[in-house]
This record gives C-alpha cells, structure tokens and sequence, in this order.
C-alpha cells in the first residue's frame, strides 16, 4: 500500500445524519429561513464553500434576480439574492447543451427500451437529465452574488420536495470560481429550496421583502488519504511487469455515489483468488480521495499519485474507472412532478440508472469487450461512449462520459471507464441504501452485474497485447470517418470511404489475431488506395496514422 496525503480547508455543514436539521420547527436546525416573517418550513440544502452565518443568522431585503432584466451590481451589494433554476432552453441545442442533458449517439448499448436521442428526456422517465441541468446553475449563480457583493444566497429548484433534499454540489465560493490548497473563500452562505417550499420565498423576494437566513458550517483544515493498492502480476518487481490501473474516488456523500470502492474489492477479491504466477499484469487499484473536495481533482493535481511519481506510470497499459453502481433510476411523477420516487421499469428498459460506459478511445477492441461483458454477465443498461471523435452507430454526435476515474484519458493510455448516471438519488446526503424516493435505492443483483461484467474486463486488460488496444488505432478510424466529401478525389465518396474502411477493419483483425504479416500488407494496400483516392491536402496525415500503425507492428 501507498498513500497521498490531501491537505484542504473541508467545508461543513452539521446536518448529517438527521434530517431535522433542514425542518424549521425541529429545534435543532442548522439551515433555516424566514421571508417576511415566516419560516419556510423544510430547507432543502446548500452551497458547499458558502460561508456560514451568525447562530441568529443575517437580516437583509430580498432581491429577486431577472435574468431577462438583471440587477446592478449596486443594487445586489447587502441583499440576500434569490434565484430560481432556469428551464431548459427551447431547440436548436448546443453540442454542450446535447453532451450533458440528453442521450446522444453511441457505440454500442445494451437492448431495451431507451428516450428518443438529442432531446431532454422527461423527468417522469429519467430524473437523471433535469436535476443536473438544474444544479448546474449553482456555480454561476453563486458568481453573480459573489462579485456583486450579495449578504447570502437563496437558490429555487425547480425540483421535487424529494429530488432536492439533501442534493449538494462541489461549487466553489472564491472570485475567479477556482478551488486548490489556499484559496481564499468568500463568505456568502446559501441556502437551496424545492420548488414547492420555495414558492412563497420567490413571491416574497419579488415583492422586496425581507428575510433572515442562517446556516451553521464552518471551514476546518483537514487532510484526506488517497490509497493505492497493487495486486501483483507474475512479472510484479521487473522491468517486465505490465499493469491495469483501477481508479475510483472514495469521497463522496452518498452510497451509490461513492461505492465504486466496493466494485474495486470485488475485482480484487476475484483475482487474489488466483496464484501471483497466473495473473499475466498487475492490477494497481487507486482510491482516490480529491473527487468531492472543492472543484474536484483538477483543482488538486500536485496531489495525483502519477503526477508526483511519473516514472510508476510506464508500465501501465491500460485503465479502468468505476464508480456510480447499484443505483434504481428515480423519476418525478403525480400532480407538478412533486412525487419523487423509483422507475418501475425493468432493469434493461430504465429501472436502474445507466452504466454510461466511457472508451478511450473509439478502438474497436474497447467497444466490443464491453459488449462482451455486458452481454456474457447479463449486465443491463449499458451505454458505451467515446466522445466527440466520431459519429455513433447512426450517424450522429457522440457525448462524452463524465468518467474522471478513467484516469487514461488524463494520461494517454488506452481505457475505459464505469459512470452511473448519478444525478436522481445520488449527489444527496441522505440517500443511502434509501433514500428520498423510498427504501431499497440499491439494487444489489444490477451491482454484481456491475462488478462481474467488470471483472471479466479487467481479464480481458490482463490478457490483450497493447498493440490491440493501441489508440492510433481508433485514431486512424476517426480520421476516415470525418473525412468530408470534399477530400476525396475518387467518386463515388462514400463508397471509396466504406472500402477503406473495410481495409481498416481488416487489418486490425489481422493485428488481433496476430497475424502481423497479413496486418502489414492489408495496411500497406489502404496507403494506396489513400494516394490514388484522397486530395493531396488531407492525404499526407492519413498517410502519417497508417504509417504510425505499420512502424508499432515492426516489433
């Protein structure tokens, strides 16, 4: 075992483990608000970083924050600000807006009844979408009262009593909005209300009223642990050794959040049943602890285990990340959308929350193990990605898992990451094995699927040669997607595109299946046919990717 020690200034709000620390009448809340005089009865959270207020909290008028007609800075200095969540914007979308807040295109996902692709899906369907469109206007809201010089903050959701219980965020109180060791925080505490006890507060703040908000936290110098594990392959201790790295964060505020350190115990568990000299690599298994510190892990690189020991990351090969696991899908249903409860789909048509499947990057080989996976250990719900380098399946924009933990991508290394689609139940306090939609919020049977299709991943890393996952490979393949009409000398386009394609596919089963000589001649025809059919201005790099492909088959 090996540790990294994370110095930081941790944010607290006495809340945990009772929920009566959000109910006014409780006699023991820590979150409390009163507009005009009366106490809104349940707070639902607040602004992690926000400051904290006097025991008897601050007393300042109501502002109501237009953003069709926004306050002067002037105007907002001294006021406790209120804001209510945007809607979603109407159509065309962004590809930012199409990225996070809808389904997109893909390269592969299990059957079973999905939303429509490249609209929001109803929040009746899948809670996922909407609550993070909602929360993430917190940051941007808390900069406008920041640089404004506003007393405290009051955030309206537009969601569900249950939806927004508990939910917090990692937003950062500082002026230019940046987290890491040192920074320096501004005091204005926030307070985050549902849409149903937040109705009157918006009324009153429209009307100029004034309330009194208090939130007990305070900041404490604390310092976290991440750990780094290794289960040693056959050649562990050798300049022979080769390594699979498992990432997953250990930080978070909610059992489906943060239980892909279990997943990582089961993985190691199954393997450490194996004698050392029948395991081919080493599995190398990183806790890492910065994920819900301010800003997440980019606000705290100095403290990544490879960044301070760059030299341990030669023989990694390959990465996984896993986390978000177990989770039932909540939805919000009944009169306004106010009744937050669980999907009663079946599992593979959204009754638990998605396996988003991040590939780094679109090699044939990642796309197909999961698949494997998936289907060889009934694991349901999986949706597998590679970002922006290439259309999905049916022609269209591909989204980008949000899979921090899939630590290749930093590093340049082939790999694939476990999301769950968090949002729902899970970025709240309180949601444990229940949570604000009812009891049993994990699905024990959809975590083994989980960790057993997992598992057989991480064999399949043990076992393929690095020159089969080799990202040029998905590379060369984006380059002859994006290839626009106009690059081509020979007509028809798309037929000369799909025979390269074919020559593409042909030679990197070669290369699977170790026939090297085959590979070679089979690529060595695709630079020909680039010469005779490709511009002159787009020939020479598609020539350079097959060229970088034939030289890595030469050992």
């Amino acid at each position: 075992l090996e540790y990294v020690e994370v110095p930081y200034d941790h944010y607290i709000v006495d809340d945990w483990p009772d929920r009566r620390t959000h109910m006014h009448d409780s006699g023991i809340a820590v979150e409390k608000l009163l507009t005009d005089g009366k106490p809104v009865p349940v707070v639902a959270s607040y602004g992690m970083t926000s400051g904290f207020t006097p025991p008897n909290g601050i007393t300042a008028p109501m502002l109501y924050y237009d953003a069709a007609h926004p306050p002067a800075a002037a105007d907002i200095a001294g006021k406790i600000l209120v804001f209510q969540s945007a809607p979603y914007p109407d159509p065309p979308y962004s590809n930012s807006f199409l990225d996070n807040y809808t389904l997109t295109d893909y390269e592969w996902r299990s059957p079973g009844k999905w939303a429509p692709l490249f609209t929001p899906p109803p929040a009746s369907v899948t809670s996922s979408y909407h609550c993070r469109w909602v929360w993430n206007q917190v940051g941007g809201f808390a900069a406008i009262g920041i640089k404004g010089g506003a007393a405290g903050i009051v955030i309206v959701y537009d969601l569900s009593p249950g939806a927004a219980f508990g939910l917090v965020q990692r937003s950062v109180y500082t002026p230019d909005g940046k987290a890491g060791l040192g920074a320096k925080y501004i005091n204005c505490p926030t307070l985050t209300l549902d849409r149903v006890n937040g109705a009157q507060v918006l009324a009153d703040a429209k009307a100029g009223k004034t309330a009194t908000l208090t939130l007990t936290a305070r900041f404490q110098r604390d310092t976290g642990k991440s750990i780094i594990a290794r289960l040693p392959g056959k050649n562990y201790g050798t300049s022979q050794d080769e390594q699979v790295l498992l990432s997953t964060h250990t930080d978070a505020m909610s059992l489906i959040e943060d239980n892909g350190g279990l997943g990582m115990l089961g993985i190691m568990s199954y393997f450490n049943r194996l004698p050392r000299s029948e395991r081919p690599r080493t599995l190398v298994f990183y806790f890492d602890c910065r994920h819900f510190m301010p800003g997440g892990e980019a606000s705290w690189p100095q403290f990544d285990y490879y960044t301070i020991h760059p030299d341990r990351l030669k023989p990694v090969m390959a990465t996984m990340g896993i986390e978000h696991m177990g989770g039932r899908q909540t939805v919000e249903l009944g009169p306004d959308g106010n009744q937050y409860s669980y999907s009663t789909e079946r599992p593979e048509d959204g009754g638990v929350i998605t396996s988003l499947m991040d590939v780094h990057n679109n090699n044939v080989w990642l796309v197909e193990a999961i698949a494997r996976a998936a289907t060889d250990n009934h694991w349901p719900r999986v949706d597998v990605k590679a970002g922006d380098v290439a259309p999905g399946v049916n022609g269209g924009f591909q989204g980008t898992v949000k899979s921090p933990m899939n630590k290749g991508r930093a590093y340049g290394i082939p790999g694939i990451g476990l999301a769950g689609d968090w949002p729902g139940a899970w970025t709240q306090t309180y949601s444990q094995v229940d949570t604000e939609a009812g009891p049993n919020g994990f699905d024990k049977d959809y975590f083994v699927q989980q960790v057993a299709g997992l598992t057989q991943l991480a064999g399949e890393f043990m076992l393929v040669h690095p020159r089969v996952i080799d990202l040029g490979w998905g590379t060369l393949k984006s380059a002859l997607v994006n290839l626009p009409d106009s690059g081509f000398v020979a007509r028809p386009p798309a037929a000369h595109r799909a025979a390269m394609l074919k020559q593409y596919v042909a030679a990197f089963r070669q290369v699977e299946s170790a026939a090297l000589d085959q590979a070679r001649s089979t690529l060595h025809d695709l630079a020909e046919h680039i010469a005779v059919a490709i511009t002159t201005g787009r020939r020479d790099a598609l020539t350079a990717l097959v060229d970088a492909q034939l030289a890595k088959l030469k050992s």
